[in-house]
């Protein structure tokens, strides 16, 4: 997604907006856009050829959305390309399951993913992050993005001890799913991409499965099959749901931040990108998923008639919580359309909000925090080589190609 710096007064013609189309993310200004409706309409409905539906864009009211489980219900689709029909993985992955039973979910996958376990992955992280670098010796110009796009997808492979030969055909298909309009990724139809590639992961992680339960391990998968709920091991559907949203969780994060952060790095010094002095790693990591807010939006629908700046959402309806918008709220963050890697307090929800605020926020700051370390004491100085390619997605705040030409340190680990 373009990250723009629309002027404090600017506005758009509501009449001429459109949050669904994800040309709006690629060659629009969706945060001249958002800045439109944080101002004007807080409560926006979006028309369209199919279910209309509703958007908010103030970080208070995201959180609300977000959080208030008993209002709006996370089990009828949770993004913007899933309004056409049920949620077949509703109550069975804890992705699209509402409180208590999704507490029960994250209860046993918790440990997993929880600070203390962190150190364990250490080693095998900075294994895979020194792999993303590698290329970056080989010649003038190094795509950053498409060598980070690997380490995420490798991390989960990883968890779930997956082939690491996998991890490219894995990404593909997962991009294939959450962003079947890119040409990167398919030369189908977007509806056709999609559901080809579902197949695709669902036959992939069948045999996994199967094997798994002959022959159990310690890995994420293995785990799964011993989760009980409601009294009973979760059955293969189950299973495979939860793989499938681990997998497409895997994809969304690192890869687009690190980008995003280099490009803002190099706006700020008309074109030469060069690290912060002193800047914390802590808080350069908080301030980065701010900045790019990788996933723009969640969905969820009223479980009731619920009154919503003067407006009854009616039940059913469904209402879109947007993340990146929330991200540069100036009630909430001081100069929001700066880059400020000190900022404190950040009170970013990059992660998301409430009960399904995302589980892997430790892991993906483990892979940041390593990443930007990396990059930091190897690279001096960098500076585009070639145009970007954003991601076409109007859920996926990505980068597919960001070519660098790079100043290395004379002396680096």
């Amino acid at each position: 997604m373009r990250i723009t710096r629309p002027e404090p007064g600017a506005r758009v013609s509501l009449g001429d907006i459109n949050l669904a189309t994800p040309e709006l993310y690629v060659e629009g200004d969706a945060h001249l856009v958002w800045q439109t409706l944080r101002a004007e309409r807080p409560l926006f409905r979006q028309a369209r050829a199919g279910e209309s539906f509703w958007a908010v864009t103030r970080y208070r009211d995201v959180r609300r959305v977000l959080s208030e489980h008993q209002t709006f219900t996370s089990e009828r689709g949770t993004a913007i390309n899933m309004l056409e029909g049920p949620d077949p993985a509703a109550g069975r992955m804890m992705h699209s399951t509402d409180p208590p039973r999704h507490y029960g979910f994250r209860k046993q996958l918790s440990d997993r993913f929880a600070t203390r376990a962190m150190p364990e992955y250490m080693p095998a992280v900075a294994s895979l992050v020194d792999e993303a670098m590698a290329p970056a010796r080989d010649g003038e110009v190094w795509d950053v993005a498409a060598s980070f796009a690997r380490l995420p997808m490798a991390v989960g492979a990883m968890l779930m001890a997956l082939p690491a030969a996998d991890v490219d055909i894995l990404l593909r298909l997962a991009y294939a799913s959450l962003a079947p309009g890119d040409p990167h990724y398919t030369d189908r139809s977007a509806r056709l991409a999609a559901r080809v590639a579902h197949l695709e992961i669902i036959e992939y992680f069948t045999g996994h499965i199967a094997e798994r339960r002959k022959r159990p391990g310690s890995d994420l998968i293995s785990h799964l099959l011993a989760i009980e709920m409601d009294g009973s091991p979760l059955d293969d559907q189950g299973v495979l749901v939860n793989c499938l949203s681990l997998l497409l969780g895997a994809v969304v994060t690192t890869s687009h931040v690190i980008s995003a952060t280099l490009m803002t790095l190099m706006d700020q010094r008309g074109g030469e990108g060069r690290w912060p002095v002193d800047a914390p790693d802590r808080l350069f990591v908080e301030e980065a998923l701010r900045w790019s807010s990788p996933v723009t939006h969640f969905m969820r629908r009223a479980r009731c008639d619920v009154g919503f700046h003067g407006t009854i959402l009616r039940e059913g309806e469904a209402v879109t919580a947007w993340i990146a918008s929330a991200n540069r709220d100036g009630s909430v963050f001081d100069d929001p359309f700066t880059f400020d890697p000190k900022r404190t307090p950040n009170r970013h929800i990059g992660f998301g909000a409430g009960p399904h605020k995302c589980l892997g926020g430790n892991l993906a700051r483990l892979m940041l925090q390593l990443s930007f370390g990396k990059l930091i004491t190897t690279v001096a100085a960098f500076e585009a080589a070639g145009p970007v390619s954003h991601l076409v997605s109007n859920e996926i705040a990505g980068v597919v190609s960001l070519p660098l030409r790079l100043a290395f340190r004379s002396c680096s680990p």
